[in-house]
């Protein structure tokens, strides 16, 4: 993602993320998800709504050994991940995530919920600034 909106300067908390999405991101198709301690019932979630397909992003961990899904990007997903967010601290939900739009990213997050989240600028300012908003977060243009 050449272009972003930097969205930073707070503790986002995991379920309310994961409600945020589905609202702010209704054009996506597949969910990404990286992460070397993922819980057995959160991976369990990940492989539910797995499909076919390349794992598009570069990998973000080279070591210790990560596992990665592709996720239909869908409400009943999302729905998943609050319940299980509300369960589990983020490392066991994942590492690194990314929402695409076909081959098109929309959302990356490298080291989420403890990071700089980017958005790509495809994403209207209004809707960067609610869902910032929503969050608790500032975001900006970079």
């Amino acid at each position: 993602m050449n272009e972003y909106w930097e969205l930073n300067e707070g503790k986002v908390d995991s379920a309310k993320f994961f409600e945020a999405r589905a609202k702010y991101f209704p054009e996506a198709t597949t969910l990404y998800i990286e992460g070397t301690s993922i819980s057995d019932d959160v991976r369990a979630c990940y492989l539910s709504h797995q499909e076919a397909g390349p794992y598009l992003p570069p990998a973000q961990t080279i070591f210790p050994f990560s596992k990665k899904y592709r996720c239909k990007f869908s409400d009943a997903l999302m729905d998943q991940l609050v319940l299980l967010a509300a369960q589990h601290a983020e490392p066991e939900l994942l590492d690194h995530i990314s929402l695409y739009q076909d081959s098109k990213e929309l959302l990356f997050w490298h080291d989420a919920f403890a990071n700089v989240m980017l958005v790509s600028r495809v994403i209207p300012e209004k809707l960067v600034a609610q869902f910032a908003a929503d969050l608790g977060l500032k975001y900006q243009y970079t």
